[in-house]
């Protein structure tokens, strides 16, 4: 892929070589032109260029770039060429209509919706590019048209880069009544639909800890002046042995689960983590293991399989199952 420099110098050697009004421009004026609007370029750059425009199979351009011996100049041998007029392919078109469903999907995020007119005008382009009989979309998102308390997410950001501190009014599902927070924020996760701040809830009294904060329970958030240290964080691998966003003090625990072996081609391609290992596998029975923490999201995760799968260990997880699947026994026998 070339960087954006580039293929904005290609574009101006373009509107310079098809401007029917003047000559035919000579490399210096190339360089010239090409300098005037993006900042001083070498010769060898836009020679470079013109050769990339020329031969470069990645760029697909092909443009027909000749020498004019009668007007010095450099002139497309076909005179109704221009890099604007390729046309795009039917796989180009499906590349650009997945790339603008995920920015379209995405566009209440700040740091998107500033482009928001310019995805706008280009998936009307692309839409008008597409055959009026083959009209609809290639990529659809199971995902909620809004984040709900988007609209901290500056104030956020700007927090954790500048390491100040937040106070945050705060709804937990659990709770009747809001409370109030101070947290030094770290980073933002995103997970099944939501957004969530990890940060250092500061206490006057008790012990201060890192806790999870999903936008969607935040009902103000404001940015203070004070500043934090922040302290060393492994942020990348902060959820790593685990499902989802919640986290306890307790360590990963070793866990094996049964499955039935309609679901091992499944699992196969698509494994429940990054630690899943495959401890047996054949026509009756397929067995993995997992080294995570036990959490909310990996219970319910574990009860979608239904009786497709068993907890062999650890006994403390296949017990929890086993309660949640009597109560659910017990709601349906009422």
């Amino acid at each position: 892929m070339k960087n954006k420099n580039a293929l904005s110098r290609y574009r101006l050697i373009d509107n310079r070589m098809t401007m029917k009004q003047k000559t035919a421009p000579s490399l210096q004026e190339l360089v010239d032109y090409v300098s005037e609007k993006m900042g001083n370029v070498s010769v060898s750059i836009i020679q470079k260029d013109l050769y990339a425009m020329r031969y470069d199979e990645s760029l697909g351009y092909h443009a027909p770039i000749a020498w004019d011996a009668l007007q010095r100049g450099y002139v497309y041998s076909d005179p109704d060429f221009s890099i604007h007029n390729i046309p795009v392919s039917e796989e180009d078109l499906q590349g650009l209509e997945m790339a603008i469903g995920l920015l379209e999907h995405f566009k209440d995020i700040p740091a998107i919706k500033i482009f928001e007119d310019a995805i706008s005008r280009l998936a009307s382009t692309v839409k008008m590019s597409r055959d009026k009989n083959q009209t609809g979309n290639i990529l659809l998102l199971d995902r909620p048209k809004l984040y709900k308390g988007i609209e901290f997410m500056q104030d956020i950001v700007d927090a954790i880069r500048q390491k100040n501190e937040l106070r945050i009014r705060y709804q937990p599902f659990t709770k009747t009544e809001a409370k109030k927070h101070t947290v030094y924020p770290y980073f933002i996760k995103e997970y099944n639909g939501r957004m969530y701040l990890i940060g250092k809830d500061i206490h006057p009294t008790k012990e201060s800890k890192f806790l999870t904060f999903s936008f969607d329970r935040m009902l103000d958030v404001i940015k203070m002046n004070h500043t934090f240290r922040e302290e060393e964080l492994d942020k990348e691998n902060y959820f790593k042995a685990a499902i989802g966003i919640s986290l306890t003090d307790a360590a990963p625990e070793k866990i094996e689960l049964l499955f039935n072996p309609i679901q091992a081609q499944y699992l196969k391609s698509q494994p429940i983590h990054h630690s899943q290992i495959i401890k047996k596998d054949t026509a009756t029975q397929f067995c993995i293991g997992l080294e995570l923490v036990i959490n909310y999201e990996l219970i319910a995760m574990l009860l979608s399989f239904g009786d497709s799968m068993q907890v062999i260990k650890p006994k403390s997880l296949a017990t929890q199952l086993e309660d949640t699947a009597k109560r659910m026994v017990a709601l349906y026998k009422k």
